[in-house]
This record gives C-alpha cells, sequence and structure tokens, in this order.
C-alpha cells in the first residue's frame, strides 16, 4: 500500500503535461482515466478506509460536490501528499497513508 501511494505521489507532482482527463472533478488524485482511479479506490481507499463508493458519491453522479464525506476525504488525501512531501520524505521516512490513522474503519482510530 506505501507503494502505490508513493507511485501517486510522484505520478502528481510530474504530471504536468498529462493528457486532457476524461474523468470530471477529480482535483487531487493524479488520475486521468476512470480504470485508474477505479482500481485506486477498490485497492486503496476501500481497504484502508473500510468504505464503499456511496459513502463518499453520489450513485448517479460520481463527479457531484454533494456529500460531505466527499469533500473530507479530498482535504484528507491533500494532508497526507502534503505530509509525505513536505516532510516524511524529506527526513527520510517512509511515506504515511490513510492506514496510519484509519486501519480499515472510517473514523480514525484514537490510538
Amino acid at each position: 500500500m506505501k507503494t502505490i501511494l508513493l507511485i501517486l505521489i510522484s505520478t502528481f507532482l510530474f504530471a504536468q503535461d498529462a493528457p486532457k482527463s476524461e474523468l470530471k472533478n477529480v482535483t487531487v488524485l493524479p488520475f486521468t482515466k476512470k480504470r485508474d482511479i477505479l482500481r485506486y479506490m477498490k485497492k486503496v481507499v476501500v481497504p484502508e478506509l473500510g468504505v464503499k463508493c456511496k459513502f463518499c458519491h453520489e450513485m448517479n453522479d460520481y463527479s457531484s460536490d454533494k456529500k460531505e464525506h466527499k469533500m473530507v476525504a479530498r482535504k484528507m488525501m491533500s494532508m497526507v501528499q502534503g505530509i509525505n512531501k513536505n516532510t516524511m520524505q524529506k527526513l527520510g521516512h517512509r511515506d504515511v497513508s490513510c492506514w496510519d490513522c484509519h486501519r480499515g474503519i472510517t473514523p480514525p482510530a484514537k490510538k
């Protein structure tokens, strides 16, 4: 999981000339193709947070920002990206991910 996060962050940082996205309203993650974002959500977000798609998304319009959980998820993903780029990598430590706090459950673990 840590490797996936590292790949995502590096892709995000170096994807300035990325092709036009086939996705709508993807503002934090570096993906431009639907299959890539679906793979990421299925292999990273679902197991690390213990949620299903409908927790953050309107099922009839995935690009909608109506659900507060989606807005919180964006902030948290940005936070993780910033921590890894500005702190963990500079200190030579492993990257953090959602798992470090959530441990597969929606509310972050208290310990």
